[in-house]
């Protein structure tokens, strides 16, 4: 490791630190890893990003947690390390916290952590370990982008009051409840429930608190992977009055968009994408009863409307012919195609046979 030293120790010392970047594996001495990033804190470093592969690594440098001119902060450890946030944690400065790949302590430590960023604006929590913990809270006024994936242990609860959010991302994989107040202000949320939650008995409290969370959403990317109609659930799936822009990958229960349609007065943009898609589509209703009510926002709102990783299979021909023929103000109907190319040119054809209710309309096929 002498050439790292030799590296630090050559470099001129009047000229600061504005990002310092590490990442080591599991044969790095850790007391040298500490001092490597004391040096970086003491240039005043703005930027630190750290990755450190070392199994157990728990003494890191409490430097960084008062370090008065930090403005990005990147940690990443491996598995099983723990994090514990000293009594003191003041980072005056940062705006932007990515966690990954550890775990805290206990709720004490969150709550040091969060505590301590005085005004954070983008915070991210990767593969975090959360089984020794009752409550995930994130509570601050100024963030604006927050991101939560892959968090392991199925007993915690998450709770977030950000009043200022306007991403909203989250990579669902267990929590047992869930509670987001007052996000007045969220112009996006990217939401995944993967088909964990769905093989839980009691999945609809969940899914629904954070349906109503994110229902003031502007945009919605929506991902929903499981065989079941599960946003047929009573109650589940709220009014969504500001959403303009919907974006849906719903596996196997692709036909309940139109129960999200019908509560989203104000969609002006459809996006569909058929990539999971799977033949359990067939055995749900997909949208055939002529007695059944046309949702409002396709007649009169929705302008433009875009299929991916169409295959032609036939209840995507049949989503099609629906969109087409209740689409009144349609514009712009892109189909971005996949397959052989053979089917292609005849899936093609197809599509671009189909009368349309929209004078306006103009098909794209990519």
């Amino acid at each position: 490791m002498n050439i790292v030293e030799r590296f630090l120790f050559s470099r001129k010392r009047d000229v600061g630190i504005d990002k310092f970047r590490l990442k080591c594996g599991k044969i790095v001495d850790p007391f040298r890893i500490n001092g490597w990033i004391q040096y970086a804190l003491g240039y005043h470093v703005k930027e630190l990003d750290l990755t450190i592969g070392i199994k157990g690594f728990n003494e890191l440098n409490f430097g960084i947690f008062t370090c008065k001119t930090l403005v990005i902060l990147r940690l990443s450890m491996d598995k099983g390390s723990i994090l514990s946030v000293p009594t003191y944690f003041r980072l005056p400065n940062l705006k932007v916290l990515h966690l990954g790949l550890m775990k805290c302590s206990d709720d004490g430590s969150v709550d040091r952590l969060f505590s301590g960023c005085i005004s954070p604006e983008e915070l991210h929590l990767r593969n975090c370990e959360l089984s020794n913990m009752n409550k995930l809270r994130v509570c601050n006024a100024t963030l604006k982008k927050l991101f939560l994936s892959g968090f392991m242990g199925t007993d915690h609860e998450i709770e977030i009051i950000a009043p200022n959010l306007v991403h909203f991302s989250y990579y669902y994989t267990g929590t047992k409840g869930f509670s987001l107040i007052n996000l007045n202000s969220l112009s996006e949320a990217r939401i995944y429930i993967g088909p964990y939650l769905f093989s839980t008995i009691d999945f609809a409290p969940t899914a629904t608190a954070l349906m109503n969370g994110i229902s003031q959403a502007r945009s919605l990317y929506l991902t929903l992977y499981s065989s079941k109609p599960i946003l047929l659930t009573p109650g589940l799936v709220p009014q969504f009055p500001n959403l303009t822009y919907l974006n849906l990958e719903m596996g196997g229960c692709l036909p309940e968009w139109k129960i999200l349609l019908a509560n989203s007065p104000c969609l002006d943009t459809l996006v569909l994408d058929f990539e999971f898609s799977g033949s359990g589509l067939e055995s749900h209703n997909n949208g055939r009863d002529e007695t059944e009510k046309v949702p409002g926002c396709l007649m009169y709102k929705v302008k433009t409307i875009k299929l991916l990783s169409f295959q032609g299979k036939p209840f995507e021909s049949q989503v099609v012919e629906y969109l087409l023929k209740n689409a009144k103000v349609l514009e712009r109907f892109t189909v971005r195609l996949s397959g052989k190319k053979r089917l292609r040119t005849k899936i093609s054809k197809e599509v671009r046979a189909l009368s349309r209710v929209s004078k306006k309309c103009q098909v794209t096929i990519i």
